[in-house]
């Protein structure tokens, strides 16, 4: 499916899409648009033209041209064939920190490592140099730092015009890729197959991702767009509660206003009465506002009432003394009319001679015994008889004492009567006292009623006071309304910010949603375009097949990819049966499998419009550790197979001697080199024999 197929059969189903509104279709149709786009690779082709190493691991020095398009490196194992492999990548990218193939790089006896590489592009050639300096102890430093050459002469003197990964990355043709966020490394690994890492690109998390960008199904940038815009989408934890929030902080606005609606009513209830106490107040005022003479009349209103109730207390004083003169005189006049009467009384004495007292034991006669002391004649005390002579004694006595009270009686009387009349004057006084006291009050009452003045002073005082506290009630009422609006204000701000909290959130989950609706088409579409792939990579792999006649893969009659989402897949055999999974095999087969799926790859890409201009495919050990009896002849045919299928592509293979008993027949595509022809001693520049080199083992 071609890159305009692709698009424009995602544009008919975004327009089609129902959940994707109208406002949407534009934006992400630009979308497709800026980031739809088959890499364009630069129409030039780099090879290796020679590879000088220093100091990497086995090799203590190599330097080998490469003349022919498709060379076989032989040699001895620990000679340094796949430590050429590894320092070939590392000439173009560099260490990769998480290598664990490449732990120590650096020869135990160096320390430095160098490398220098000759890469030709189209009529230009490029010496790459880079190198690296330290251990695990220190650390590495130099890798990172590339310097290049371009056109360099045979003294290599020639002036550095670029030492910048970007500026390799440009050579070899991987800016494209690289701009696409995939990693170095991962990208080198389609196009290599190196004992230790036979896994690598197939087990690569963006392996499925690049071998669809490398086929122009770029929708995969497409997706990764979608994706960051969707997770722009993601809500924040504000976000997620602003919903619940706004209703909450929304309820509560609605209570606060209900409480000051409430104040409010209140508060004019309030301030209608102090307007109602107030005109009160101002009618009292106005009947009030000859206060001055007012309160002179009342002065001596007050004044007077206080002279009478003085005036009427001394009256009063008065009344009672002549009152109890009145009574002692007329005391004084009863003893005087006994005194009128005393004549008869004495000739009556006289006649019965009855004493007062007893002549003889002088104690008091009472009346009531009188009788007996008058005709029996003795005490009725004492009981002795009393002489007619005493009896005569004792009235004569009682006689002049008689005689002396009724004088003094009489004095006493007269002093009366004199202070009766000079009190009814004092009282005769007062009492007109009283009624021109009480004549005056009743002018001025005349004048102003104290009563009401009193009342309409007392009003106008509880007035102010009633006044002052309903005054002090609105203000305590208007405190708490303001404190109630500052807080629904700050609630309206609350609800304010949550409402645009909450119109992002709906904005963001319905933006999210078309995303999302976007993003399930462009995974169709990718998928749709990934089952024509997988189709094109299977039929080339299960033509692939039929080279494998004599080891293990010679029953093997189909490939499937085992799901839409990768480029895994498994090689079946005739009778259901299967191989096992390729991370279970070891050896020849997993480097068959591999060879198989790689080569693959590499020959579906030759058919594209434009490819990564670096077309070498390195092979390392393709007969495993050692010779592989039941599938060497199938390795074998496989590789004599690639330079037919890969008739682009520069084929670099590193062997051990052992795999070579059937160097006759890689003869016939190969420039087959031992690498012993090309291993210098470094002191004296001579070719070294193979027990020269004193190297750890790796492999």
């Amino acid at each position: 499916m071609s890159e305009e197929e692709i698009k424009s059969q995602v544009q008919e189903a975004i327009q089609e899409e129902s959940d994707i509104d109208e406002k949407y279709e534009a934006e992400f149709l630009e979308i497709l648009e800026n980031r739809y786009s088959r890499l364009t690779f630069d129409e030039s082709s780099v090879s290796l033209s020679r590879m000088h190493i220093e100091g990497y691991r086995a090799i203590q020095k190599l330097d080998i041209p490469f003349t022919d398009p498709n060379t076989v490196i032989h040699g001895k194992n620990s000679k340094g064939k796949s430590s050429f492999i590894e320092a070939t990548r590392f000439n173009l990218f560099g260490r990769n920190n998480d290598d664990p193939l490449v732990t120590d790089p650096i020869r135990e006896d160096f320390e430095r490592l160098e490398t220098n590489g000759y890469w030709s592009k189209d009529v230009t050639d490029y010496r790459v140099y880079r190198g690296m300096e330290g251990g695990p102890g220190v650390g590495y430093s130099g890798q990172d730092e590339p310097n290049i050459i371009e056109n360099p002469d045979e003294n290599e003197t020639s002036e550095v015009q670029r030492h910048t990964q970007g500026d390799i990355r440009e050579i070899i043709g991987y800016t494209p890729i690289y701009q696409q966020d995939f990693d170095d490394f991962d990208v080198f690994s389609l196009f290599s197959v190196i004992t230790g890492e036979l896994r690598k690109f197939y087990s690569c998390d963006d392996a499925t991702d690049l071998i669809d960008v490398l086929f122009g199904i770029t929708l995969t940038n497409v997706e990764r767009e979608v994706e960051n815009q969707i997770e722009e989408c993601s809500l924040s934890e504000e976000e997620q509660e602003a919903k619940a929030h706004l209703l909450a902080r929304k309820q509560r606005a609605v209570s606060v206003s209900e409480d000051i609606r409430s104040l409010a009513d209140d508060q004019e209830e309030i301030e209608s009465e102090i307007a109602e106490k107030t005109e009160e107040r101002k009618e009292l005022s106005r009947l009030l506002e000859n206060k001055e003479d007012i309160s002179e009349n009342l002065t001596e209103k007050i004044d007077i009432q206080d002279e009478i109730s003085d005036l009427q207390n001394r009256k009063q004083e008065k009344d009672d003394e002549f009152g109890s003169i009145k009574q002692e005189i007329s005391k004084l006049e009863s003893d005087a009319v006994t005194e009128e009467i005393a004549p008869a009384l004495e000739e009556m004495k006289q006649m019965v001679a009855l004493p007062n007292r007893c002549p003889v034991c002088t104690n008091d006669v009472e009346p009531s015994e009188h009788r007996q002391f008058h005709e029996e004649g003795d005490c009725p005390l004492c009981g002795k008889d009393v002489d007619d002579d005493r009896f005569e004694s004792v009235s004569e006595v009682d006689e002049d004492g008689e005689v002396l009270e009724q004088e003094k009686r009489q004095e006493e009387l007269k002093k009366l009567e004199e202070k009766k009349r000079r009190v009814r004057g004092e009282i005769e006084f007062l009492s007109e006292r009283i009624e021109e006291k009480k004549e005056r009050l009743e002018e001025l009452e005349g004048e102003q009623s104290e009563s009401q003045f009193r009342e309409y002073k007392q009003r106008k005082d509880a007035l102010e006071d009633e006044i002052g506290s309903l005054k002090e009630q609105s203000r305590k009422l208007e405190l708490r309304i303001e404190a109630k609006r500052e807080t629904l204000h700050d609630l309206a701000l609350e609800v304010r910010r949550l409402t645009r909290l909450n119109e992002q959130r709906v904005r963001k989950e319905e933006r999210r949603g078309a995303l999302k609706a976007f993003q399930d088409l462009l995974v169709e579409e990718r998928i749709e375009a990934r089952r024509e792939l997988q189709t094109r990579l299977r039929r080339r792999m299960e033509s692939l097949l039929d080279v494998f006649s004599r080891g293990t893969f010679q029953e093997a009659d189909h490939v499937t990819f085992r799901d839409r989402d990768s480029y895994r897949y498994t090689v079946h055999v005739a009778n259901d049966k299967s191989k096992p999974e390729l991370l279970e095999q070891t050896n020849a087969e997993l480097t068959l499998s591999m060879l198989l799926f790689h080569t693959s790859i590499l020959a579906e890409l030759q058919r594209e419009e434009t490819m990564v201009p670096l077309k070498l495919f390195m092979i390392d050990s393709p007969y495993g550790n050692g010779q592989d009896g039941e599938n060497a002849e199938d390795i074998t045919d496989f590789l004599l197979k690639i330079p037919e299928v890969l008739d682009e592509y520069q084929i670099i293979i590193s062997m051990a001697d052992s795999s070579v008993a059937d160097q006759a027949r890689l003869d016939h595509k190969y420039d087959i080199e031992p690498i012993d022809d090309y291993l210098e001693d470094e002191v004296s520049g001579k070719q070294m024999t193979f027990g020269d080199i004193d190297d750890d083992a790796e492999e």
